[in-house]
């Protein structure tokens, strides 16, 4: 099945493009450019990290800001891969989850699910790719089956478009270890990217990552192979 084609930019998105390559392109940061960038962050912006070393129920992405966005750009490299996220829940807080994959032709039926495990949440009403430990629940979120429509989404600092997937928003209100784990009930690997928190706030050192990272991301070059438009 065709993917539907997304809209396309604005023209106000165009010309904030032409000025953020400007300065992604510059030699050093200067004090306009930071401020620019400061500045035209729209209503959607994530601190992005990308995935250094496979995931593993081992070596988890470990998250301390439980709110504040952020998108992990992963990789599901083997039919069994399952990467882990781990949310160190300290008092009452709401937790935002989602996954947007790469709006490639080779991913249109890429769909990965995920589950946030944790104390007092329900029993997970479908199969689990790991064991639950005890005393903690589990709320699954699977996209639509292979075949099915899916919307895509323009992302600003990427300058790319995504294919969007589920999403859960939930408060909760006890404090423990909380898991997020991503995998492919399909068995496909592919490039995704982790949604987690939803709040825009910031560091110096934030800014700096996005800077240098948004420089990688709008080359393209944390996809696993070539990325033609569907």
């Amino acid at each position: 099945m065709r993917a539907a084609r997304p809209i396309c930019k604005p023209a106000r998105i165009e010309r904030l493009n032409m000025r953020t390559n400007f300065c992604l392109g510059a030699s050093r940061h200067t004090a306009a450019c930071a401020l620019f960038l400061a500045l035209a962050v729209p209503a959607v912006a994530h601190v992005p990290y990308f995935e250094e070393t496979d995931l593993s129920g081992g070596s988890p992405f470990v998250i301390t800001d439980i709110t504040q966005s952020k998108a992990i750009y992963a990789y599901l490299e083997s039919p069994d891969d399952r990467d882990p996220y781990l949310l160190l829940v300290r008092e009452p807080v709401r937790i935002y989850v989602k996954v947007i994959v790469p709006y490639c032709k080779s991913y249109v039926d890429f769909r990965p699910s995920f589950a946030l495990i944790g104390p007092g949440l329900p029993a997970p009403d479908a199969a689990l790719p790991i064991d639950l430990p005890e005393g903690h629940g589990a709320i699954i979120r699977h996209d639509p089956p292979q075949g099915a429509s899916r919307p895509s989404m323009f992302e600003f600092f990427s300058d790319q478009f995504y294919f969007e997937g589920p999403v859960l928003d939930i408060n909760v209100e006890r404090t423990g270890d909380y898991r997020v784990v991503y995998w492919n009930p399909e068995g496909d690997t592919g490039d995704y990217l982790a949604i987690i928190g939803r709040r825009e706030d910031f560091s110096p050192d934030d800014w700096a990552r996005s800077f240098t990272n948004t420089i990688e991301i709008r080359k393209r070059s944390y996809i696993h192979g070539v990325c033609e438009e569907p």
